[in-house]
């Protein structure tokens, strides 16, 4: 027999909300009605780390993520309906008519007298029809634990409200039922477990030691400024957040050693990578520590990458020593943070990446791109420290065609620059040893250089075409 008579007081109609990489909580205020002393909540939280296409709700045992409190005369006959709605690309995944519960209080009931009649499963509604025996007042209106939204469509930090209204016809007429939808205020937590890396100061390799160590160093043999890599865990990732798939509720926030920090760049020649506050212990290339445990990254040369994981969340002082037995040539290292499976918590391939260290060289460098058998190009130091050591006045000549291949150079020597001196690079010489060079690239052992290019005319006299000034300049690939 359908209920005809309604009472059209409001009740609470949840309104939940969630996310996709923030923990989102919504507290579910009771704004019009007298008959229900208990407020509905939302008290799922939906952590950042896992898989967006399945999103399970929260158990009974722990509060439900969406409930519908009706009064004790807040009934629903037979032909009303209850429609589920998400929002910002969220769809449902795993809904069914069983999924709507019946109960006294939050405590799970048993499968409410309805039947799913449009949306569902692929789609941002579910309208549910009320069927014979109807809905009676004062029953909390559930959905079961094993309803599931897909959230794969939703942006980065996106937030996914599951609102619900009752309708039905009151004297013949379509109505929405006891207030419904509702609007509550959302209070929001951020559960983005999320890592920054700050970049070192830049080191420079020294002419002066033939780019082989640090100058400075911070310590010997040669060490440079730290690096800092910071691991933030936010407030949602604690006890009580939703897994995917049926995973498991966390019982705890991730743990530090969950943190898997990959730095890659040139190995050849590096002695350690360390943490001065033992912040980051040894790893394998999976994330796995050595035991016994061992402080810094574990180095790995052949593929030019280093691992470790984090045994404090702010790994700040790490730091890059090389043993100064090769000339380092300009680089670049970074880093990735990764997470590891760690209890309900399932791997993520990234959460920050960044650059930790860059080094240059303080050689200086010329470039001219017109270069033929009638020009000479004239060297001369302008650091008066040239002769000793590294700084030596060496140089090295690239040299390219017009389409910029590199041009294989045979047999030409180049003489050293001395100290406030200057050294004539003959281009008939050049053309004669790389064929077809258009554009010559220098790179001298000084730290201040002036080069000028010449060209010779039909009456000997020369022209200038071109002049470069680099005084204590960084070489860039």
């Amino acid at each position: 027999m359908k209920i005809l008579k309604k009472t059209l007081v409001a009740a609470a109609i949840a309104t939940a909300v969630s996310a996709t990489g923030a923990a989102q909580a919504a507290t579910i205020v009771n704004h019009a009605s007298t008959q229900v002393t208990v407020p509905a909540t939302f008290g799922g939280i939906i952590v950042n780390e896992v898989v967006k296409t399945e999103v399970d709700l929260q158990p009974y045992a722990s509060g439900n993520d969406f409930e519908m409190l009706l009064g004790a005369l807040e009934a629903l006959a037979e032909e009303d309906s209850i429609t589920l709605t998400l929002n910002n690309g969220a769809v449902w995944k795993n809904i069914a008519a069983t999924s709507v519960r019946a109960s006294v209080g939050n405590g799970g009931g048993t499968a409410a007298n309805v039947a799913l009649v449009s949306g569902g499963p692929g789609s941002n509604t579910a309208v549910f029809r009320v069927t014979t025996g109807g809905i009676p007042g004062g029953l909390s209106i559930q959905l079961d634990p094993a309803a599931s939204i897909n959230m794969a469509a939703v942006p980065a930090n996106g937030k996914v409200t599951i609102t619900g209204s009752m309708s039905g016809f009151v004297g013949g007429i379509a109505t929405s039922l006891y207030g419904s939808p509702l609007t509550f205020n959302a209070v929001a937590q951020n559960n983005a477990r999320t890592a920054t890396i700050t970049a070192a100061a830049n080191g420079v390799f020294s002419v002066a030691t033939g780019f082989s160590t640090l100058t400075p160093a911070t310590a010997a043999p040669s060490t440079s400024s730290a690096a800092n890599i910071t691991v933030v865990n936010g407030l949602g990732a604690t006890v009580n957040g939703t897994t995917a798939n049926g995973a498991g509720i966390p019982t705890g926030i991730p743990t530090v050693g969950a943190n898997f920090v990959t730095i890659t760049g040139p190995m050849t020649g590096v002695a350690s990578i360390n943490s001065l506050s033992s912040a980051i212990l040894q790893s394998s290339s999976a994330g796995v520590a050595v035991a016994p445990a061992a402080a810094g990254m574990a180095v790995d040369l052949a593929n030019n990458a280093a691992y470790g994981v984090l045994a404090a969340l702010s790994a700040a002082d790490i730091t890059i020593t090389f043993d100064g037995t090769t000339a380092y040539d300009v680089s670049a290292y970074t880093a990735n943070v990764a997470t590891t499976a760690d209890g309900s918590y399932p791997a993520v391939a990234s959460i920050g990446t960044g650059t930790t260290h860059t080094f240059s060289r303080n050689g200086s460098s010329f470039t001219t791109n017109s270069f033929g058998p009638l020009n000479k190009l004239t060297v001369t130091d302008l650091s008066g420290a040239v002769g000793a050591g590294g700084a030596d006045g060496a140089i090295a000549i690239t040299a390219y065609d017009a389409a910029g291949v590199a041009v294989t150079c045979t047999g030409l020597t180049v003489a050293n620059v001395p100290a406030n001196g200057t050294t004539t690079i003959q281009g008939a010489d050049v053309a004669a040893a790389c064929p077809g060079a258009k554009r010559i690239d220098g790179i001298v052992n000084s730290t201040g250089i002036q080069s000028t290019n010449t060209k010779l005319t039909s009456t000997g006299a020369t022209s200038q075409s071109g002049v470069t000034v680099l005084t204590s300049s960084a070489i860039s690939n």
